[in-house]
């Protein structure tokens, strides 16, 4: 179980700022078009950004400024003070309250919290107080997705980056969290609840799903480079799919695969990593994503990936299609 969850603040520690732009702009006066992915006909420059003709910043600056703000900060920071405790988001707090009371570290990364709403504003919050750890990018110097904000929150937590979940509305955010070694888990700021679900999961707080189960135990059963532990895995009928090309069918030909093509049973990896991440389960089937690397003896680090879709009958898996990527 990992042992810290570490949050983004807009978009996840707060509502999505969608969400409270009625309440904005009853309080302001100030009229403020467009709802985004509530209502994409109605935010041409919502479709614009969606086509990839403006980036998110330009989105919202454009918002801001059509309203008399100079930029987006200015825009969030009219959020904080306008609309004050009113602009957290009561799953996420009941999340941390949660992990706290299970005795799990939470902290917070953000981009934008300092700049947009002042000093002043965050140390006023009690809803901002008492986390473990408190990365802010305005006043570190670098922002996400670079490494060094990452860095400095696994240091200040004092744990390994795979004891991490990281929890941002932003995919390259997540992809930089990744990259450093922590847990990723993307919140749509409209619907957090599988998010939130996932990281509790994650932490211990929550009964493992299904899908989960089958992840971990598969993933320590490749861990182990145990073939007969591997095995155990599949049902007597199992076929597996590499890149769209059949190359096994019934355990037989499924021990032969992982002996040759895989190297499981007749190579031993040194400092062998492997990862397995639940990507979505649905009835019968999981979705997977994997990352594994190892030493050579001169050496070099072989690192590999690949995303894997699983058929489950009798809580084995039956079917199996994996797309590896470069190595």
């Amino acid at each position: 179980m990992a042992q810290a969850l570490l949050f983004d603040v807009g978009d996840v520690l707060m509502l999505s700022n969608w969400a409270v732009l009625d309440d904005l702009q009853k309080a302001t006066g100030r009229p403020l078009r467009g709802r985004g992915p509530l209502d994409p006909a109605g935010d041409p420059d919502w479709l614009r950004y969606l086509a990839g003709d403006i980036p998110l910043d330009t989105y919202w600056t454009n918002k801001a400024q059509a309203a008399g703000y100079t930029g987006f900060l200015d825009l969030w920071r009219s959020m904080s003070y306008e609309l004050q405790g009113d602009v957290f988001a009561a799953d996420a707090l009941q999340l941390v309250a949660d992990a706290r009371a299970a005795g799990v570290k939470v902290g917070i990364l953000s981009n934008d919290l300092v700049g947009s709403a002042g000093r002043e504003w965050v140390d006023s919050r009690p809803e901002l107080s008492g986390f473990d750890v408190f990365v802010d990018c305005t006043e570190f110097g670098t922002r996400k997705p670079s490494p060094e904000p990452y860095l400095r929150a696994i240091a200040d937590f004092g744990l390994p980056p795979d004891d991490i979940v990281f929890l941002d509305d932003m995919p390259y955010c997540i992809e930089g969290a990744r990259a450093v070694g922590m847990i990723g888990v993307h919140v749509d700021p409209t619907a957090r609840t599988h998010a939130f679900n996932t990281a509790r999961e994650l932490v211990g707080i929550a009964p493992r799903s299904w899908g989960r189960r089958h992840v971990d135990a598969a993933e320590t059963a490749y861990r182990s480079q145990n073939l007969e532990a591997i095995m155990t895995l599949f049902h007597p009928e199992v076929v597996i799919y590499w890149n769209g090309r059949k190359v096994a069918s019934g355990l037989a030909e499924a021990r032969r695969f992982h002996i040759d093509r895989l190297g499981f049973g007749s190579i031993r990896r040194n400092d062998y990593r492997l990862r397995k991440t639940l990507r979505a389960e649905h009835g019968d089937t999981i979705c997977v994503e994997w990352e594994s690397s190892y030493r050579l003896d001169d050496g070099t680090r072989v690192e590999s990936r690949a995303g894997e879709f699983w058929t489950m009958r009798h809580d084995l898996l039956i079917e199996w299609h994996a797309y590896k990527g470069e190595s």
